[in-house]
């Protein structure tokens, strides 16, 4: 077992953590929790990228854009059903009218999704080049992992003092981003995090935000394409309920951020 003052072993943790996403996609990308779960592994494997950045400037830059990639590959399929779905929840917070526009828009989006290709070949190339970036990762010490623990941490804080200035959906996504970070890289880390947890404060957290991105990005389809509800009064309708539900997720995501980042944390 690793001694509390013993560097993290970052060039294995990110290893473990591509190796992990490679598996995930071993499937095809047909099992939408197993592609869900790859792009999870790969947010993981960019935190810790993040936090060898002190040490790796120029590979975690590297890393960043090659990540940056397949994430680019795996997005649409991820982001057609994730809106599907968040039609179908918010049906239960909704009128009868309002639920069916929403049902039709769910079932548009899954139509979809079912025909939106994904290219594996690609995804997978990517991966592999991401596993032999971490391969050769430097070896990282204890100072330079805990420099880059607290640059993660410190990002995280000034994305959630920004969003709360600026409510746009870019300061809020980026604000998100910032926060998983910070969770993946916190739990990755253990021991070798050098700021308070806040372990479940900070996943609720990440999950509200998500939550939000997406009802954000469903909105926009629907004003885009109001066809996708059925008519436009149909479309008036679920923005109307998605305004609502985006400022309820907003006001509590900006509760639960003043109370992870304080004293700095």
């Amino acid at each position: 077992m690793r001694s509390p003052s013993s560097a993290f072993d970052l060039r294995a943790a990110l290893t473990e953590e591509l190796r992990a996403a490679i598996e995930e996609l071993g499937g095809g990308g047909e099992d939408v929790r197993a592609l869900h779960r790859c792009r999870v592994r790969i947010k993981r494997a960019r935190a810790l990228a993040r936090v060898g950045r002190v040490g790796a400037p120029g590979l975690s830059a590297v890393f960043n854009d090659t990540a940056r990639g397949v994430m680019r590959t795996l997005g649409p399929a991820r982001d057609i059903c994730a809106l599907a779905q968040t039609a179908r929840r918010l049906r239960k917070r909704a009128g009868p009218k309002t639920a069916a526009a929403l049902k039709a828009v769910a079932v548009s989006l899954e139509a979809e999704h079912a025909a939106t290709p994904l290219n594996v070949e690609a995804a997978h190339a990517g991966l592999k080049d991401l596993l032999a970036l971490a391969q050769v990762w430097p070896e990282a010490s204890a100072r330079q992992i805990k420099r880059g623990a607290k640059r993660i941490g410190l990002r995280a804080q000034r994305a959630c003092a920004a969003a709360r200035e600026d409510a746009t959906p870019g300061a809020r996504h980026e604000w998100r981003k910032r926060e998983k970070d910070r969770l993946y890289a916190a739990d990755l880390l253990d021991r070798a995090w050098p700021l308070p947890r806040r372990a479940k404060r900070n996943a609720e957290l990440a999950d509200i935000l998500g939550r939000e991105r997406d009802v954000l990005l469903l909105q926009e389809r629907i004003e885009a394409a109001p066809g996708l509800a059925g008519d436009t009064r149909a479309a008036e309708r679920v923005v109307k309920l998605l305004r609502k539900q985006s400022a309820r997720l907003s006001r509590r995501a900006d509760k639960l951020g003043a109370r992870l980042h304080a004293g700095g944390a």
